[in-house]
């Protein structure tokens, strides 16, 4: 009899100790098993997140993101014309109505001349040129140089807008320069002194006119003839 209760004792204490194994531990710890609201926070916060940067979340959440910079607009292409373009240098000023003057007895009228304008021609520029007979201005542009003799440089281009054969040619020696504009309305000359660029411009229509008038011929006396004696 002492053996069969022993050997039920056995079996209820390996019960107890499988139950033991087998069963889940619960714990009445409130800490232990509160969940867990941080990971709640951080996975929200995680979401809100990812919603501004795809553009999905509500307009405070994409206020925090700072504007994309905006990249400035770039010039415009400057074309070849503007590029190739150059300053027009004025020779000289004329008023409304100039003084006038006579140069070798013909009619002419005072200007001013720049004789930084002057030391510094090349080929490429353009010139201004007022004429106040034809009541504008005559520009050109130089296009061809040479050198002559005694350091004379000479410039020469073809006026603006002008007729074919309508020119300018500056002739730059070391005291003055002379400057012809000849047009399809008539020939213009000007002589500048390259110190002060006092300067006087003359119409070859005026010289023209004033040596129309003149007899320059030398009278030659006449010679008496006689018939041949026979």
């Amino acid at each position: 009899m002492s053996k069969a209760l022993a050997f039920v004792a056995g079996i209820s204490v390996i019960i107890a100790v499988l139950l033991f194994l087998f069963t889940p531990v619960t714990s009445d710890d409130p800490v232990a098993s509160a969940p867990d609201h941080r990971a709640e926070t951080s996975g929200s916060i995680n979401g809100s997140s990812a919603s501004g940067a795809t553009g999905g979340g509500s307009g405070n959440d994409i206020s925090k993101w700072p504007a994309p910079d905006v990249a400035p607009a770039l010039p415009e292409p400057t074309s070849n014309a503007a590029r190739n373009a150059r300053p027009v240098i004025s020779l000289w000023q004329s008023e409304a109505n100039p003084e006038k003057t006579e140069v070798d007895g013909f009619p002419a009228i005072q200007l001013q001349a720049d004789p930084e304008a002057l030391a510094t021609l090349h080929v490429g520029q353009q010139l201004a040129m007022p004429v106040p007979e034809l009541g504008r201005t005559v520009t050109a542009r130089l296009d061809g140089t040479h050198n002559q003799l005694n350091d004379i440089q000479v410039f020469r281009g073809p006026v603006t807008g002008g007729h074919e054969k309508d020119n300018v040619v500056v002739t730059r020696g070391k005291t003055a320069t002379y400057v012809v504009i000849s047009t399809n309305e008539g020939v213009y000359s000007a002589v500048i002194n390259n110190q002060t660029g006092e300067a006087t411009l003359t119409s070859e229509s005026d010289i023209h006119d004033n040596l129309a008038g003149e007899d320059d011929a030398i009278p030659v006396p006449g010679v008496e003839q006689h018939p041949p004696s026979g």
